[in-house]
């Protein structure tokens, strides 16, 4: 064991994924809060359950950081259960996505070097979110070089994010676009149409301005993956929300199974985690995979 990589609760993977990838169990915790009263982030069953039912009503969802402390519970456990020359790698959300949450950890992980001298401590930037940091961490886990960071940053530019929502109210009303966007988004809620949403290498949630209905952009998807996955016979991670994305992920997995050659046990299913649903909504759905060239 070389590396000891720790992640947060913006990955989406469950704690069995950690265990079975090869991440830290024990993670830095994320907060969601409906009107004072926390969420569990643990559930995403439930929660999605409460948002189909119009419980939570968009953009009284917040998240937070747990502080300092939460990042010194998993340093903590870290320390005490591994050799002093294995390295301490926090891999987690993009700082474009939470700078707060990366600042946080860095500034724990600054005075645990100071206490530790013989302990290296390693940020990474994932430049990566949602199921497709739990895409990452598959891929940084095998990592067995002597330069985890210089690796790390080239890998997420190459990890595809694509997202589409056809109730954007959440999205409209998570602070991260302009009076114009935010318009043009409750529009498209009224009309049930699919933006193609994505995330790219160089930090700007972005939306393609092409209009469409049902599952046309999951044939779009399918497309894009057979021209630009990498040759590396990976896998791909499907995220969604509540049921009705779940559908749409299921039938996406039969197109994926009917036009690649992916088989069955290659592709990923799972729920995008309540700390980023509460800014999506329930009819997130999301693809995730390592590609050629930068995203």
């Amino acid at each position: 064991m070389k590396y000891a990589i720790f992640t947060d609760t913006t990955c989406d993977l469950t704690v069995n994924e950690r265990k079975a990838y090869g991440i830290w169990p024990k993670m830095y915790e994320q907060h969601i809060t409906y009107d004072g009263v926390d969420i569990d982030v643990h559930d995403p069953a439930a929660f999605y359950k409460k948002l189909e039912e119009g419980e939570y009503e968009p953009g009284r969802l917040k998240t937070s950081s747990a502080g300092g402390e939460a990042v010194a519970v998993v340093l903590d456990d870290i320390i005490k259960h591994t050799d002093h020359d294995v390295a301490i790698v926090y891999a987690g959300i993009s700082p474009y996505m939470s700078a707060g949450s990366v600042q946080t950890v860095k500034m724990a992980m600054d005075q645990y070097a100071e206490d530790y001298p013989n302990r290296r401590f390693i940020y990474v930037d994932t430049q990566c979110i949602s199921n497709g940091l739990g895409t990452y961490l598959q891929y940084l886990a095998k990592y067995t070089g002597d330069d985890i960071e210089t690796y790390g940053r080239e890998l997420g530019k190459h990890i595809v994010h694509l997202f589409t929502e056809s109730d954007l109210r959440y999205s409209a009303k998570s602070g991260r676009y302009n009076l114009i966007q935010r318009i043009a988004m409750m529009t498209m809620s009224l009309a049930h149409l699919n933006p193609w949403m994505y995330f790219p290498s160089n930090d700007k949630l972005s939306m393609d301005g092409r209009i469409r209905k049902g599952n046309k952009i999951l044939h779009e998807w399918v497309d894009y993956y057979l021209e630009h996955v990498a040759d590396d016979n990976g896998f791909v991670r499907i995220g969604y929300g509540g049921a009705k994305a779940q559908e749409r992920a299921e039938r996406l997995v039969e197109l994926l199974e009917s036009r690649t050659d992916l088989s069955r046990d290659r592709i990923q299913l799972a729920y995008v985690s309540p700390i980023v649903g509460a800014h999506t909504g329930d009819t997130v759905l999301s693809f995730f995979f390592k590609q050629r060239d930068e995203r």
